[in-house]
């Protein structure tokens, strides 16, 4: 019978375990999961070491319970005459949307579905796609054009964004598009009882009392007069107790239930990103001393109870880190509201970036103003801002 938390790596058909470190992540934020495995092997009587090479295709399991699907990015060794450390990363399959360029005929499509555009992009790298029951992708690309040089996972995020959905990989290393749908857990996390270590933030710094949006629709001479030119919408939080109003021009031409859906959508994403954390618990499983039942998943809705915290709300996980410690294994996740990844059509790039730890931040803010959203592969290591497992 499989240990339910044995972690295995298979390589053509070989399986690798007792692994000395391992971490492994998962989130709706990235288009691929990673993980990090390290192995001590002595071999004093000349017994061959691991035999593993980059560039390979493998399975990362957790138990019965595939996690990834993909390859080996990196083979590192450390060697003496009667040891060997061996500390291999990787990626799913997806990884290589992040890495490489998107390619097509013709570059454009006309008049197709959001299917239709992931599709072409992610099958030349062996890649297929996965729409989430009950997810609406939209209505039809009158055109779509990838831009000069742009990356495979840019163009796919990029159309997936104007169309309301997220998109992020399965455990079989294909695409998924989906929402925010919040499964709910079985499981609450509750200060004194399950989470070892929590940390959380709340934020009025970007939340406003009333978010007014404006707009231009070009008047004629019929039914949209001069008057019509100027449109406006706005929406409250109710949350906001004191003046902090904030206007934000629309960038496309809309009406003014598009511009209301806007403003609503603006109150309830910054809402959202104003309560974020995280914690640790033991095990990787929901179940008993965290070793039985289902794992922890990104994407599912659970109950956080601290009063410590502030917090006794749903919150939706969007990171799982499945890690191996001096303590034993535990489960380092991230959860934020979940408003914080509510879409609307034709949003473009929203800002969606979590936040969800202090040196990303610091990190990004080195870089541009920490509101680009990052979806490539974040480490699994939440303080380790490297860009690698």
């Amino acid at each position: 019978m499989t240990d339910p938390n044995e972690c295995r790596l298979v390589v053509k058909g070989q399986i690798y375990v007792g692994w000395t470190r391992q971490e492994i992540q998962t989130g709706i934020e990235q288009i691929a999961g990673g993980f990090v495995l390290q192995l001590a092997a002595l071999y004093p009587d000349g017994d061959a070491p691991v035999v593993l090479r980059e560039g390979l295709p493998c399975e990362l399991w957790i138990g019965d319970d595939l996690v990834i699907s993909g390859y080996i990015d990196d083979l590192e060794t450390d060697d003496t005459e009667t040891s060997s450390t061996v500390r291999i990363s990787g990626r799913d399959k997806t990884g290589d949307l992040v890495d490489c360029s998107a390619v097509h005929k013709t570059g454009q499509w006309r008049n197709v579905r959001l299917e239709q555009i992931v599709s072409d992009i992610a099958k030349p790298f062996g890649i297929s796609l996965v729409v989430s029951p009950g997810v609406d992708t939209g209505e039809v690309f009158k055109r779509f054009a990838l831009e000069e040089g742009e990356k495979a996972f840019d163009a796919i995020d990029r159309a997936c964004r104007l169309r309301g959905v997220l998109i992020t990989s399965t455990p079989q290393g294909n695409l998924l598009i989906t929402t925010a749908n919040g499964v709910p857990s079985t499981v609450r996390l509750e200060e004194g009882v399950n989470m070892r270590k929590f940390n959380s933030r709340h934020s009025w710094k970007e939340r406003h009392s009333e978010i007014i949006l404006k707009g231009q629709m070009a008047g004629d001479d019929h039914e949209n007069g001069a008057e019509a030119a100027h449109l406006k919408a706005s929406a409250k939080d109710a949350e906001i107790d004191r003046y902090r109003p904030l206007v934000v021009m629309s960038e496309h031409g809309a009406g003014t239930k598009s511009l209301g859906e806007r403003a609503a959508w603006e109150a309830k994403v910054r809402m959202g990103r104003g309560k974020r954390g995280g914690c640790t618990v033991v095990g990787w499983r929901m179940g008993k001393d965290g070793r039985e039942g289902p794992l922890w998943r990104p994407n599912m809705l659970v109950r956080v109870v601290s009063s410590r915290m502030h917090l006794d709300a749903d919150m939706l996980i969007v990171t799982c880190a499945y890690m191996l410690t001096e303590q034993g294994q535990v489960c380092e996740m991230t959860w934020a509201r979940p408003e914080a990844f509510q879409l609307v059509n034709g949003i473009g790039k929203s800002a969606l970036n979590a936040k969800l730890n202090d040196k990303t931040q610091k990190e990004k803010k080195k870089r541009d103003d920490g509101m680009t959203p990052s979806r490539e592969l974040a480490p699994p290591n939440p303080r380790d801002t490297r860009g690698a497992p």
